[in-house]
């Protein structure tokens, strides 16, 4: 009876041991995490710009440097509406801590658009509307 119990033991561990190598091994090799600056970071082979607004910061920097700051303005706010978005889908999959964080940057993008609103009918890709 105790050898029973022991093979039952090793049968379980064994069982768990081979459930968790399959599920590494299979899992999702699509999303990959590295560092920077010691904070992990994750994204998706499928999109690899995602979280990288290395278009949409050149461009900005293009209208800067060109001396039309105003035209900058569009830009910008088309960004921190797609952040916005980013940060409402985001919400929910955060812990009380990390949501608290999330909300004080929500609480000052709600203070900016309070005092600077756009319309309902504004494109929010900001980079499709360049205009030289």
């Amino acid at each position: 009876m105790r050898t029973r119990t022991i093979l039952w033991v090793v049968a379980t561990a064994v069982l768990c041991l081979a459930a968790f190598l399959v599920g590494r091994l299979s899992g999702s090799h699509g999303v990959v995490t590295y560092s920077v600056n010691g904070w992990p970071t994750s994204f998706n082979r499928a999109w690899p710009t995602y979280g990288l607004p290395l278009a949409e910061e050149s461009a900005i920097l293009v209208i800067l440097r060109e001396g039309h700051s105003t035209n900058a303005i569009p830009y910008l706010d088309g960004m921190l509406d797609m952040a916005t978005y980013d940060a409402m889908c985001r919400r929910p999959l955060l812990r009380d801590q990390e949501r608290e964080t999330l909300d004080k940057a929500l609480v000052k993008v709600a203070r900016y658009r309070e005092q600077f609103p756009r319309a309902i009918d504004t494109p929010t890709n900001g980079l499709a509307i360049r205009s030289s």
